[in-house]
């Protein structure tokens, strides 16, 4: 087949990516096609620009709430009487990319930070304060909540507590990191694997080795909490190991090419540190969405070739869906089992997110389900279900519409068709008989 543009390049890579998915083929090249599979579901991902326009409009709000944040946890440091570890924090985190620049950086930082005193703010301007870190945290969870396609977000009670409670237990973490590695740079400790004959190659492959592991596992926790919705730990571990491969290669090009050798330096004169820590919030957070969407085509194989693009189904599928999922719903709540949650439904059925979120949500508008106050929520049958017939669900789910009055207002035309179509949906639901859910799950226990 000749290439004659890049819809035809792109028609090609697809069908040999996925030619073949022989679950015979040896483990070896079963992964690899697996790793390319993720690797052109990212890069068409870039391609449609979405990871990029996100990553910019999170520089804005870090820009935002950074400092504010940065006070509400050098205040928690404070506390614990180790707020001077943030100096050296922040140097670590910023020489690598800065160079020179990180010092001037750091240091005007922490000076800022060191005169907000968090404990002569009255209660609107701790407010002011708060609300800005979560709103920052809020847009966090949205964006990574996209990358899951994941549309319900957090409920207020559960933002609040889960957001404080991680602005409160990172400076912990950092004092916990600060300790360990105390631990591991005392004297007594080197000499120990010194007088081991291999204990000086110990030494320099842990010091390779540790950071990169301990950094992935950072990042691993972070793709498990921020999305609102369950995350296998080895899909975001993975995750986690390419956007720590992904930061240190930035590390290395800011370094040797965009800090050092940077005829920009001259042009913006001043303010160049300032452009350079903007690129750095921006790249930061667009290796820390790709991290993230590797963990989730990792968890999701099957969206690698159809990425996030809304679900077209037919009609047809709308109402299988729905009267599926509510089927399953009824059957758990006649048989005293405990109610479905989403997750339970995606790991059941195998279904992709916004399908099953679509259905339940359709089925909530209508009033049939309603979700309990649990986190993550159940949902139960809002109204006795023992003699309710299928069809009627069927008619009530098919009727349904937000512009009811505005669509009945149209044209004669349309009344013209609504006429024909209640005419064969009424012959239909006669002949379908008046058979019951309860009717239909007697029937599958007796297949089964």
């Amino acid at each position: 087949m000749q290439v004659r543009s890049l819809a035809d390049l792109k028609q090609l890579t697809e069908q040999w990516l996925w030619r073949d998915d022989a679950t015979s083929n040896p483990w070896w090249r079963r992964t690899g096609m697996q790793a390319l599979r993720i690797a052109y579901a990212i890069v068409r991902d870039m391609a449609e620009g979405h990871l990029s326009l996100r990553a910019m409009s999170l520089v804005y709000y870090t820009v935002i709430a950074f400092v504010p944040l940065l006070a509400l946890t050098f205040a928690v440091l404070k506390g614990l009487g180790v707020h001077n570890a943030m100096e050296p924090m922040l140097l670590g985190l910023l020489e690598p990319f800065m160079g020179e620049y990180s010092t001037d950086i750091t240091s005007n930082v922490v000076n800022f930070v060191d005169n907000v005193r968090v404990d002569v703010l009255s209660v609107v301007s701790l407010g002011v304060l708060l609300y800005t870190v979560l709103t920052m945290m809020q847009r966090i969870e949205l964006t990574f909540n996209y990358i899951w396609s994941v549309s319900q977000a957090r409920s207020l009670a559960n933002r609040v507590s889960e957001y404080l409670f991680a602005v409160i237990v990172s400076p912990l973490l950092i004092l916990l990191s600060v300790g360990i590695a105390s631990y591991v740079n005392t004297t007594f400790f080197v000499r120990y694997l010194e007088t081991l004959s291999v204990g000086v190659s110990i030494l320099q492959f842990m010091a390779a080795v540790m950071p990169a592991v301990f950094m992935s596992l950072a990042f691993a926790f972070a793709f498990s909490f921020i999305p609102n919705t369950r995350v296998k730990f080895s899909s975001a571990f993975i995750g986690g190991i390419v956007t720590t491969v992904a930061w240190k290669v930035m590390a290395w090009v800011f370094q040797n090419f965009i800090t050092v050798n940077s005829p920009n330096a001259i042009i913006y004169a001043a303010f160049f540190a300032l452009i350079l820590l903007m690129l750095f919030i921006y790249l930061g957070w667009l290796m820390l969405l790709i991290g993230s969407s590797v963990a989730f085509y990792h968890q999701y194989p099957s969206k690698t070739r159809t990425g996030r693009k809304p679900l077209k189904l037919s009609l047809r599928d709308q109402e299988e869906l729905n009267l599926s999922v509510a089927y399953l719903i009824i059957r758990r709540f006649q048989n005293d089992e405990p109610p479905w949650t989403l997750e339970e439904l995606l790991a059941y059925t195998h279904l992709g997110t916004p399908a099953l979120e679509s259905a339940l949500q359709t089925l909530t508008d209508i009033g049939f389900i309603s979700s309990t106050d649990e986190h993550p929520p159940r949902y139960l049958p809002v109204h006795s279900v023992d003699s309710l017939r299928i069809s009627d669900l069927h008619k009530q789910l098919r009727h349904w519409s937000y512009d009811q009055a505005h669509w009945h207002a149209a044209v004669p035309e349309l009344a013209q068709v609504r006429r024909w179509l209640d005419t064969a949906e009424t012959h239909g639901h006669e002949n379908c008989g008046n058979k019951t859910f309860s009717e239909l799950i007697k029937e599958q226990h007796s297949d089964s």
